[in-house]
């Protein structure tokens, strides 16, 4: 049986990852609020692991951290090209471009 308090701990995380993408406009900040929401379905998913399996969780850890480490390297290198070629990162723009 799985406790009710990690539950309600990674859907408030989840909420407020989700909620800082919606409510910002800002590429760094919506980032930002994804790898929130992102850290939160690692801990549900952990949670999950560990209270259905209850095996060793030591694997499952491992891989979901590797696969964060790269995710973050990824929009560093992302957001460092974007730099370098002068794009800018205002959303409210994109609204004004015409299919």
């Amino acid at each position: 049986m799985m406790p009710i308090y990690f539950l309600g701990l990674g859907f408030a995380i989840f909420a407020v990852g989700i909620c800082g993408m919606v409510a910002s406009r800002h590429f760094l900040v919506m980032m930002l609020s994804s790898e929130v929401a992102i850290i939160a379905s690692t801990l549900l998913s952990t949670m999950f692991f560990y209270f259905s399996v209850n095996g060793d969780i030591i694997p499952l850890l491992l891989s979901l951290w590797s696969v964060a480490s790269i995710e973050v390297m990824a929009l560093v290198v992302v957001y460092r090209y974007l730099v370098k070629m002068e794009i800018g990162f205002d959303v409210t723009k994109m609204s004004n471009l015409k299919n």
